[in-house]
């Protein structure tokens, strides 16, 4: 197809878009149209588009990625499907995250020609993403060592009141050292609930 024919193939606000980056690549992988957003975005990577293979604005280990919902497409001509790829930022191997919707893309007879991608930066929400990832893996390890704390004082505590209870051969003196142990970790788990209670308020 001529770059005049898929043009007139495409809506014209996906054409224009100043957000989304289009491309449409032929059934090999290589460019047939590039859209001015990304053309702009990857012109440290390429001076023209066209012609090239995909593989020169992907992140080699997401390739296998791109086959699959590649496939997917074939499978299910008239479906788009999402997928999360890698792309460069510049030429020193750093990368950005971007969403994309690939779709098949066909002549005006029906016969798919190549794959449709419609695709948009998402690095700030993927930072964001990663950031709450790892404060609920925080809390959740927070959570545990609170709670071994507050067992672990349980337990003591359950243990000294079965010994003066049960004990029979236990001196006065000794009970009143038990007891006092016993108050100890009452007063130790009480200081523990409540720097639990005011870290919760805190958060709030």
């Amino acid at each position: 197809m001529t770059q005049q024919e898929i043009i007139n193939l495409l809506p014209e606000f996906l054409r224009n878009s100043s957000t989304y980056s289009l491309i449409i690549t032929d059934l090999e992988g290589k460019y047939i149209y590039v859209n001015d957003v990304f053309e702009q975005r990857f012109s440290f990577l390429s001076p023209h588009f066209v012609g090239e293979h995909i593989s020169v604005a992907i992140h080699p280990e997401d390739l296998a990625k791109c086959d699959e919902v590649v496939q997917k497409c074939f499978i299910h001509p008239d479906k788009s499907f999402p997928i999360e790829i890698r792309k460069p930022s510049n030429l020193k191997n750093e990368y950005h995250w971007t969403h994309w919707e690939f779709s098949l893309f066909k002549d005006k007879a029906g016969t798919p020609v190549g794959i449709l991608c419609l695709g948009h930066d998402i690095t700030a929400s993927k930072a964001k993403e990663n950031q709450i990832v790892q404060q609920n893996e925080r809390l959740k390890q927070i959570t545990w060592q609170q709670s071994h704390e507050v067992r672990r004082h349980m337990v003591n505590m359950m243990g000294l009141y079965k010994l003066i209870k049960d004990s029979a051969v236990l001196t006065e003196t000794e009970k009143i050292e038990k007891l006092d142990l016993l108050l100890n970790e009452t007063k130790e788990l009480d200081q523990i609930i409540h720097a639990i209670v005011e870290r919760s308020v805190g958060k709030e």
